[in-house]
């Protein structure tokens, strides 16, 4: 049995080093690095505006809104975009000479901001600065185990969450983080549960135990129930290979 964390919010190799003739190097092979924000995600209650930053001679970052990747053609990046619903924004750096970067992609979600209290299973040290208000402070946590993250190595961690008046919700929303080099997985499975027990969402998760990449990743549960709250349930692996 090893203990593994499950953190909500949200070995390298070196490659072989081969030497080209100068004849042979083109700078039209080198891809240029994506843009750089500060969080690939963000919960907001009215509006939220969102940065990439790139520095480099004659690059330039172009976005979309509208889900598709960028292209040459796509607006370009000046400012910073502000948005009051929900929407993907990806980004991508263009520049003579040079293919284009990877994608960078922003997941803002617009939130109702209807949480009046939570309890239930306090997380564990090293993840545990923010405390339980973490799991609604708007935060959808870094790209490091340490940014923001809520820890827990308990089975079965449970939340009742209450509502600040009966509402009609369309969906929740979860962060959830995985690094297995660092002995942090994601859960087996997830239960939104009312308050007389019944089932209101299921999210089952991957469970092969083979190395998986790191990644923080946004899952959302759709819930068209009208409730004062409910319970989060997450069943974690109680062992591991």
């Amino acid at each position: 049995l090893i203990n593994s964390f499950l953190l909500l919010k949200y070995f390298f190799l070196l490659p072989a080093i081969y030497l080209l003739p100068i004849n042979q190097y083109s700078q039209d092979s080198i891809q240029l690095s994506p843009p750089q924000t500060s969080s690939s995600a963000g919960f907001f209650q009215r509006s939220t505006c969102i940065r990439f930053e790139f520095r480099q001679q004659d690059a330039i970052i172009r976005n979309a809104l509208n889900g598709e990747e960028p292209e040459e053609n796509s607006a370009i990046y000046k400012e910073p975009i502000c948005v009051s619903g929900s929407v993907i924004i990806k980004a991508k750096r263009f520049a003579p000479g040079f293919l284009p970067s990877a994608v960078t992609r922003v997941q803002c979600i617009k939130t109702s901001g209807a949480v009046k209290a939570i309890e239930g299973t306090k997380p564990e040290q090293p993840y545990n600065k923010s405390g339980l208000k973490g799991l609604n402070d708007g935060q959808s946590g870094g790209f490091k185990p340490d940014e923001q993250w809520l820890g827990f190595r308990n089975d079965t961690p449970e939340w009742w969450v209450q509502f600040t008046k009966k509402l009609k919700l369309t969906k929740i929303h979860i962060s959830l983080l995985q690094a297995h080099g660092s002995w942090i997985f994601y859960p087996s499975k997830i239960e939104l549960i009312s308050f007389t027990g019944k089932l209101l969402g299921l999210g089952l998760f991957n469970s092969d135990p083979d190395p998986a990449p790191d990644e923080k990743r946004i899952f959302s549960f759709p819930l068209k129930k009208k409730i004062k709250g409910l319970i989060i349930r997450v069943c974690n692996f109680s062992s591991l290979p």
